[in-house]
């Protein structure tokens, strides 16, 4: 066994070495937990695993999704109280904290608490799998084009400073690539699934891009040009164009129309 820990551990240490001559490793980081730790031991062992990759790299970023605290060792005598506190247990371990929308429900308002508890300048990653649907901003098939570009609108209304999404390409797994698509069971429609194997519509073998993932990119272009608007006439104002345009004012309140848009 201790030989096994330390081969896994000069391991670890080789991979890091190497990640950290690649040019993108400014932008990457350990996604070391799917969803979030349940309880006190997972918890701690997500900590154990950043500290061993903080060892080699320092500047390493550790990104962790969370919706609650420790089921075992509650931190605060309410849920959203313990949801709170998160941040605080997981430093100095993680370095991206994200949520998910589920959390908030239609409370967008709360948003300013937890951005609150993190401190950190430049606010958290936001995350949607699965949910939320109607009427809230998502990616799923039977949406209308603005739900789906909403979705950034979202984000950068409350000060998120990334986005996280759980799969691109999580549709049922099938034998060759020219066979039909079919989406996950128990999923919604379209549910991580933004761009297709380009065999299923040609002999090409180019990923073919959903509309879904045209209106990603339209509402994170969105998100860039409330970024430089804001950057110059400050926060305050960019928040004021979109009151006034009608593009965005909550989960359920933007605009259905693309004029307000252009």
């Amino acid at each position: 066994m201790c030989n096994s820990n330390e081969a896994a551990v000069d391991y670890l240490q080789k991979e890091v070495e190497i990640l950290r001559t690649k040019s993108h490793w400014k932008k990457a980081y350990f996604y070391l937990w799917d969803e979030q730790p349940l309880n006190m031991e997972q918890y701690e062992s997500l900590c154990n695993i950043a500290s061993g990759i903080h060892a080699y790299a320092p500047d390493a970023r550790a990104l962790t999704t969370y919706y609650c605290g420790p089921s075992d060792a509650p931190l605060a005598p309410t849920p959203f109280e313990a949801f709170l506190k998160v941040p605080k247990f997981l430093r100095p371990h993680t370095q991206i904290y994200c949520t998910s929308n589920w959390v908030f429900g239609n409370r967008e308002d709360l948003v300013k608490d937890v951005i609150s508890e993190l401190q950190l300048e430049n606010g958290e990653d936001r995350e949607v799998c699965m949910g939320p649907s109607n009427p809230h901003p998502n990616w799923h098939l039977g949406m209308r084009g603005t739900q789906h570009s909403a979705v950034m609108w979202h984000v950068w209304n409350e000060g998120g400073a990334g986005f996280l999404y759980w799969g691109a390409n999580c549709y049922e797994r099938a034998t060759v690539p020219s066979a039909e698509i079919k989406f996950r069971r128990g999923l919604s429609p379209g549910d991580g699934v933004l761009y297709y194997p380009g065999e299923v519509f040609s002999s090409s073998t180019q990923p073919v891009a959903s509309l879904r993932l045209e209106r990603f990119l339209s509402g994170l272009q969105d998100f860039e040009y409330l970024k430089l608007y804001a950057s110059r006439y400050g926060r305050e104002e960019a928040l004021g164009v979109l009151e006034k345009t009608g593009v965005y004012l909550g989960l359920e309140r933007y605009t259905m129309e693309h004029m307000a848009i252009c």
